[in-house]
């Protein structure tokens, strides 16, 4: 018997165009493939999960802050997957405690529904 729960495909995320990120400087030490599937991943978490503060690691944290940076994309892209915005906030734990403990507890999170709907822990395709 396994232990999870696979998400269904979502075709708007499958097609969804992220090659211009690929021109990013910063990113394109990346393997692609990889960095692509963790991040269609996560973006299929937060569609299933659009209430729960996730925060991704690796390869989907760098291309989500890379999305986010070109804003009309982003913006549109969210409108069509999510019918929403989708904040980002990258310094979600730079402060208080309780800023921390609530990072620690979104990452805590999306990695157990990664590893719940996936099979595999979060980032293990990028190790």
């Amino acid at each position: 018997m396994t232990n999870h729960q696979p998400l269904p495909t979502d075709p708007a995320i499958e097609q969804l165009d992220l090659f211009p990120l690929r021109l990013v400087p910063q990113l394109q030490c990346l393997d692609w493939a990889m960095a692509e599937l963790e991040y269609r991943r996560f973006l299929s978490l937060k569609k299933c999960y659009p209430n729960q503060l996730l925060m991704p690691s690796g390869a989907a944290w760098q291309l989500w802050q890379a999305h986010v940076l070109d804003t009309r994309r982003y913006r549109s892209d969210c409108e069509r997957l999510f019918s929403r915005f989708i904040d980002h906030f990258p310094y979600l734990g730079c402060g208080s405690p309780a800023d921390r403990r609530e990072r620690h507890f979104a990452e805590q999170l999306y990695q157990g529904l990664y590893a719940w709907h996936f099979s595999i822990p979060s980032g293990a395709l990028n190790n």
